[in-house]
């Protein structure tokens, strides 16, 4: 049985940030359950681009608003409580969350399972997983 009490996660190497990002790694690869679960707030103001090359991922909206654009075909989706967006074909993609607006806040599952360390790289995504091959 894996219990993670979020409060014991802040300040360790769970919780990850980057430019218009937090990420509290939740379960990661060590856990052991072939995938990871965070809980990660989008600021406002922020725009992510994001291409998960490795990864698939699922995001669940807990609380705020934001817009999700694919980039391939400039499709917009507005996202918000109880709204879901899965980049299910490794799609680029941004998160637009406006400025003076409230923080996204999402419950992301990636497979494989991230370290817990990641950063996106400069294309947006994160590096292969160790022992992946070559891509």
């Amino acid at each position: 049985m894996i219990i993670q009490d979020k409060a014991a996660l802040v300040g360790t190497p769970r919780d990850a940030a980057g430019p218009g990002w937090t990420s509290l790694r939740l379960l990661v690869k060590s856990d052991g359950m072939g995938f990871s679960m965070t809980e990660t707030r989008v600021l406002p103001g922020a725009v992510l681009k994001l291409h998960y090359k490795h990864h698939i991922e699922a995001c669940y909206c807990i609380a705020g608003k934001g817009v999700v654009v694919e980039v391939g075909s400039g499709a917009r989706h507005e996202i918000g409580p109880g709204v879901l967006y899965a980049p299910d074909a490794h799609d680029a993609h941004e998160v637009h969350v406006p400025e003076g607006g409230e923080a996204l806040d999402l419950i992301c599952v990636f497979s494989p399972a991230l370290q817990g360390d990641e950063v996106h790289g400069a294309d947006g995504s994160y590096a292969a997983p160790p022992g992946s091959g070559p891509s």
